[in-house]
């Protein structure tokens, strides 16, 4: 109940104004342009062509041989031969299914580094949708100012107000409108990454859509999130894959020590007679293949070691996450109410034009709110960072 009030309470402060349709719209924009999901997937696909390329036959060798004889009775051989070399027959089907494998882990890939660029496009779009509602508060104190030092240099000139207070007027406006251009510059920045983000096209479109709000999130969809890893964690399965992949590869390398064979045609003339038949050879592979074998034992026990690591720090960091929701939504909670009150301001404004303070209480009244107000646009903006990583497979 008390998560159910508060989301209405954060809905009804910040999360009013954006569809989450639009936001969508906009993440998948990003999602399809973006060059490095694509680049993932094409290099994965080399390094499967290149397992298959090496579980084919060698290729077939031929052989012409002429020997001049020193005397007209020898007279010349000629000889020709033909021959395909093999592998231990069983060799070819382990490098088959271990390259299988090393395919289905490839798919997994391909879903993690999706998901991978989705997170990372829905963290970028906060991060101007933080931006943006930072610069609406910084404008919105960036005017009063403005109107605050035009009274000031005129009330000055009159004489109705000390040529000190305007002097503090000019010197707070400069200092605001000097944070508002950072803020600016932060922007053009995110726009400058959005694009690249974007694949290089222009992110107008995207900015467009994702407006300066944060889109609504079901928070009920992340409850048994942690229970779901194994299942729908891609890169868990990938890596899962890679260690049976590693495994296979053990095989592989046990079977490369076992001989390999060769069979060739053989045709020979001499001394005006020819001769057909048939070769047989065998390949006794080298003694340093042992060490290729421990190197794929070492290999497949890591590959084991990179699957249980995986799973564990995916569960850290998505339960961390949970916890810091909790924090978030409490601290949201109790600031939400005052922060998003007017009236302090307004008091401080009557107060001021009553005289009842002076113009440096009211500034620095007015700067202790609205840091304030910043401080939870920060929190509410590490809230959706968090819902953002916790939504990784949604």
């Amino acid at each position: 109940m008390k998560r159910t009030i508060l989301s209405i309470a954060i809905m009804a402060t910040s999360f009013t104004g954006a569809m989450a349709s639009d936001f969508d719209k906009a993440l998948n924009i990003l999602v399809s342009n973006n060059l490095e999901a694509k680049v993932v997937a094409e290099r994965g696909v080399s390094e499967i062509e290149s397992l298959k390329a090496e579980n084919a036959l060698e290729g077939v060798e031929a052989e012409f041989s002429r020997v001049w004889g020193n005397n007209s009775e020898i007279g010349n051989k000629f000889a020709v031969s033909v021959s395909q070399g093999f592998d231990w027959p069983g060799l070819y089907a382990a490098r088959r299914k271990a390259a299988k494998t090393a395919e289905s882990a490839l798919e997994f890939l391909k879903s993690s580094a999706m998901l991978d660029a989705r997170r990372d496009a829905r963290v970028l779009l906060l991060d101007f949708i933080h931006n943006s509602q930072l610069l609406e508060l910084q404008e919105s104190y960036a005017s009063r100012l403005d109107s605050m030092e035009t009274y000031y240099k005129r009330a000055a000139e009159e004489g109705l107000e000390t040529r000190l207070d305007y002097n503090k007027t000019v010197l707070e406006r400069i200092r605001v409108h000097k944070e508002l251009h950072q803020l600016e510059r932060d922007r053009d920045a995110l726009i400058v990454r959005i694009q690249a983000f974007n694949g290089g096209i222009s992110p107008n479109e995207v900015i467009s859509l994702v407006g300066n709000e944060y889109p609504r999130v079901d928070r009920s969809k992340l409850t048994s999130i942690l229970t779901q890893v194994e299942e729908r964690d891609p890169g868990y399965a990938a890596a899962r894959l890679q260690s049976e992949a590693a495994r296979q590869q053990v095989k592989v390398e046990k079977m490369s020590g076992l001989p390999g064979f060769s069979i060739g045609y053989e045709h020979e003339t001499e001394i005006g007679g020819g001769f057909n038949g048939f070769s047989v050879g065998i390949n006794i592979p080298s003694w340093s293949r042992k060490h290729s074998r421990k190197a794929a034992v070492l290999e497949a026990e890591l590959a084991e070691k990179d699957a249980q690591l995986a799973l564990i720090q995916k569960k850290a960091d998505l339960e961390s996450d949970l916890v810091q929701l909790d924090y978030y939504e409490h601290a949201i909670e109790e600031s939400s109410a005052i922060v998003n009150d007017s009236a302090p301001i307004k008091l401080l404004r009557k107060a001021l034009v009553a005289q009842q303070i002076t113009l440096l209480n009211y500034i620095d009244e007015e700067n202790y709110f609205i840091q304030a107000h910043r401080d939870y646009l920060d929190l509410i903006y590490e809230y959706n960072l968090a819902l953002a990583r916790l939504m990784y497979y949604e």
